[in-house]
């Protein structure tokens, strides 16, 4: 194998989601470069793609199959021509706010706290006060169905927090602006201040919910009792409540019975049926 893919056999999951949360795989392949994921999807035909393991939820029994993590350390745009920019699926969001910000670029400074990588926020649509990936996406080449091909924008049937898109991005172009450095860094530094005063801090998979009906989930959570409600080691957050948060002691099915809890519960009260943000993975 190439520098850019590592191996580890009977690997916990954990440490690769924002919950920390999950059992094991046989066999975890870390890859950080899109023309090696390409080449281990070929000899990897029933292996699972993980990105930053934000909106992740893995159960304690862990996974049957090989599972592929494609993450990069780094993050790093290619600079293509009339404000569009290209970046590796594996980078983390954060690191290419960071660097757009160094590169008096703006754009994207809706993404400084969005805990996942380019790939995911594409296949999920991730957005922040006011904006979000198919607001910028010019394109993205992607694995689907053994092939990898370049989708437009606008073939992605992006919607709120989700898409029609199935398969792994490999890479993305956006489209950017030039601003003033101090004018970037300060934008995100307004927007990593509301994140900080809005949410809580500790290890959890961001908001468990989408909004329903232009209306936040944590108001249909708070109104069917639920906010403070623990199970286990996990509790949603009295700070903000679609978020479930581990205090380090939780088990994945502790997480798993506070969402079915809160589906059943909103759906007694309100009628209706929460859309779950985060998706599950593996034996529960």
């Amino acid at each position: 194998m190439c520098e850019s893919v590592r191996i580890v056999s009977d690997a916990s999951l954990k440490p690769y989601t924002t919950f920390g949360l999950g059992g094991k795989a046989k066999r975890l392949l870390l890859v950080s470069d899109g023309k090696a994921l390409a080449s281990v999807l070929g000899g990897e035909k029933d292996a699972v793609i993980i990105g930053g393991g934000s909106n992740l939820l893995i159960g304690d029994g862990g996974v049957e199959n090989s599972v592929v993590r494609f993450a990069a350390a780094k993050a790093e745009f290619e600079e293509i021509g009339d404000g569009v920019y290209y970046a590796s699926g594996a980078a983390y969001l954060p690191r290419l706010v960071r660097r757009a910000c160094e590169l008096s670029l703006g754009g994207i400074e809706f993404a400084c706290g969005i805990p996942g990588t380019l790939g995911g926020a594409v296949r999920q649509n991730a957005g922040a006060y006011g904006g979000d990936i198919s607001s910028v996406l010019e394109y993205a080449d992607v694995i689907s169905n053994g092939e990898t091909k370049r989708f437009s924008s606008s073939e992605f049937g992006f919607s709120y927090r989700s898409s029609l898109f199935e398969g792994i991005v490999l890479g993305a172009a956006i489209r950017l602006r030039r601003r003033e450095r101090k004018d970037v860094e300060a934008e995100v530094a307004r927007f990593s201040e509301k994140r900080r005063a809005a949410q809580p801090s500790g290890k959890s998979a961001g908001c468990i919910f989408k909004a329903y009906g232009g209306v936040p989930a944590y108001r249909y959570i708070i109104g069917a009792g639920l906010q403070g409600k623990r199970r286990g080691g996990a509790f949603f957050s009295e700070k903000h409540a679609n978020f479930i948060i581990n205090d380090g002691t939780a088990r994945s099915s502790d997480v798993l019975a506070l969402m079915e809890e809160a589906e059943t519960r909103v759906y007694e009260r309100y009628g209706i049926k929460l859309e779950r943000e985060v998706k599950l993975l593996g034996a529960f």
